[in-house]
């Protein structure tokens, strides 16, 4: 057994799902950083911890993301990177890979310090044709890493594999390995097509316990659909399958992301909130509903929503802190989503997103039938976004509601932002239509 493949057992045994490949260059250092790439596709498929707003710099406004980062050795033993993180510069953009070294065990020996030091002038020149390679392995929290030297086995075969185009390029920095050929893309259009050809689908779901029942009410499409891939509706916002996330669609909106606020006073107390700016449906019920867009003020709330620390000519953002704010009358901060709020939420949901069309048979319980055509966006970027959010292309739509059951108030949170389907184009670099039945 070689010493990749060795390693690829190693990854695995520790719970590795994916593999990355990232040749370094020679400022790819401990003092310069991990160069991961000129936009943000890398925080897509490195999981991390919450981005939360670092300040600004001379570099404009900078986000941080921390890792759970782990060296690993060919013996599997492993060394925790503490300080390890993300570093996000939205202004050029740019990402990095930053306090991997910082923490490590110098008894352990595991973490590659003699690997990442700045090199000499010599060393620069020497080193100019040859690189080292850092082989992460990923599931849906930890990272695990492995640097090579410039040369011997393990440098020589992950070269091959980069080399030969066997690898697919993602992020688009790594190449990600795989045992098989089969891309996330293909097996996904695999398991679809054979939702497809299951005919109309009972409205069910997974329950806690991962043990499938019917659903009775009328919206239940993304349930069924979720359940045909062993989805908990549990409200995560890790991609659905792989590196894909799923999207039912008939037509009209979609529902991208449903993130809470994380400002303002609607965190104080939720029926003060309604109370104030909702509407009281009947004596037992207040509600928080309508469109909402960047600039005007709604009818129905009274409040405007207005996108802060943010310049729309150049993309870029001017004030960390700032994002999509509800305001009332008096300036008052009512509702809000700060940048880092929306870069973790865009992160973890848009990576690639499959939108599946199906339609309804109307009955109790409903029934689905899934396809043929489904529409794969991929290549979508912060800037897009953004400029999605502040055109209100991306607008905030919420159902927040309470209701009044015995004696005591029950709330439902759900602040959505959505996109009518006419405007999906506006997220994505690249939007793929397939038919499924002629796969």
């Amino acid at each position: 057994m070689s010493e990749f493949q060795i390693l690829v057992e190693q990854l695995k045994h520790h719970g590795a799902k994916r593999i990355f490949i990232k040749p370094l260059a020679n400022n790819d250092n401990s003092k310069q950083q991990i160069y991961l790439g000129a936009d943000f596709e890398v925080i897509r498929a490195i999981p991390s911890g919450d981005v939360y707003s670092a300040g600004m710099s001379s570099k404009g406004a900078i986000f941080k993301a921390p890792l759970d980062l782990y060296w690993i050795d060919l013996k599997g033993e492993t060394d925790l990177a503490p300080n390890a993180q993300i570093i996000l510069y939205p202004k050029y953009p740019e990402t990095r890979l930053s306090g991997f070294l910082s923490g490590c065990s110098r008894k352990k020996g595991i973490a590659p310090s003699h690997l990442m030091q700045p090199p000499t002038a010599q060393e620069r020149v020497a080193r100019l044709n040859t690189k080292r390679y850092l082989v992460l392995g990923v599931d849906e929290q930890k990272v695990w890493a492995h640097c090579s030297a410039w040369d011997g086995a393990l440098h020589d075969e992950l070269k091959a594999i980069v080399e030969s185009g066997n690898a697919r390029l993602v992020a688009p920095v790594f190449y990600e390995y795989s045992a098989t050929q089969e891309s996330s893309e293909e097996k996904l259009l695999r398991k679809l097509k054979e939702i497809f050809l299951q005919g109309p689908i009972e409205s069910c779901r997974l329950n806690s316990d991962g043990e499938l029942i019917t659903y009775k009410a009328q919206n239940g499409a993304g349930y069924t659909l979720e359940a045909q891939f062993g989805i908990t509706p549990n409200g995560s916002s890790d991609p659905d399958f792989i590196d894909w996330e799923l999207k039912s669609h008939s037509a009209g909106a979609v529902t991208l992301m449903t993130p809470e606020p994380n400002v303002g006073t609607y965190l104080d107390d939720l029926e003060v909130f309604l109370r104030a700016y909702g509407t009281r449906i009947e004596p037992e019920r207040m509600d928080f509903a309508s469109r909402h867009n960047v600039g005007q003020k709604n009818k129905k709330t009274a409040l405007t929503m207005r996108f802060e620390g943010y310049d729309p000519d150049s993309g870029e953002i001017l004030e960390p802190d700032g994002g999509l704010m509800l305001r009332d009358d008096d300036g008052v901060l009512v509702a809000g989503w700060k940048f880092d709020k929306l870069i973790f939420h865009w992160k973890k949901k848009h990576t690639n997103t499959c939108f599946v069309a199906y339609s309804a048979i109307r009955e109790t319980p409903p029934k689905y039938q899934y396809g043929p055509k489904v529409v794969l966006g991929k290549g979508t970027n912060l800037k897009l976004f953004l400029h999605a959010l502040y055109l209100s292309t991306v607008y905030y739509d919420p159902g927040v509601n309470m209701k009044l059951l015995k004696g005591k108030w029950k709330p439902k949170k759900r602040n959505q932002f959505r996109i009518s389907w006419r405007d999906i184009d506006a997220l994505y670099v690249e939007l793929r239509e397939v038919s499924l039945d002629v796969l």
